[in-house]
């Protein structure tokens, strides 16, 4: 990573970096040595912005394939579940992105959660999805359709989608 790469990521002053690298030479050196897309992708996720970003995804998303590629990594990452179930209960987030966070913790744990509310008009776990899936699991939480099973598990086997 460049010095101008770790000042935007870090949100930091050149003349910081600079004292780093003369002061703190085992952090300037992992610095340098981390792939900046990488590590973008690391702090962005400590935030739960990924995992917003996927729950609303009526806001982020208008291609099936670009949500289900970041859902299949999310699922496989090892995220703490505790999060999702956090994020269930979550005032803030829409009902619909409630139901979705109930039913990924579902998803991963095999422990059902409750929900304080319904959904009034069903919707996919991606937004434009309506083909009923059959996924029992989903219908639970008032989704019409959940994670395709099929296309995850060639996911987790080949890395592919």
């Amino acid at each position: 990573m460049t010095q101008q790469e770790m000042s935007k990521l870090l949100n930091i002053s050149d003349r910081t970096l600079r004292s780093w690298k003369n002061r703190r030479t085992e952090l300037y050196g992992l610095l340098e040595r981390l792939d900046y897309t990488q590590a973008q992708t690391l702090v962005f996720q400590k935030s739960n912005e990924h995992i917003i970003r996927l729950l609303e995804n009526q806001k982020y998303f208008t291609d099936y394939r670009s949500f289900e590629r970041e859902l299949f990594e999310l699922l496989v990452s090892g995220i703490d579940t505790k999060i999702l179930k956090k994020l269930s209960k979550d005032t803030i987030l829409s009902k619909e992105a409630r139901a979705r966070s109930a039913y990924l913790y579902t998803f991963l744990t095999k422990k059902p959660t409750k929900l304080s509310f319904t959904l009034k008009n069903k919707t996919g776990l991606y937004h434009e999805r309506k083909l009923d899936s059959g996924d029992s699991l989903s219908g639970y939480y008032g989704l019409i359709s959940g994670v395709d099973p099929h296309r995850f598990n060639q996911y987790k086997m080949k890395g592919l989608n």
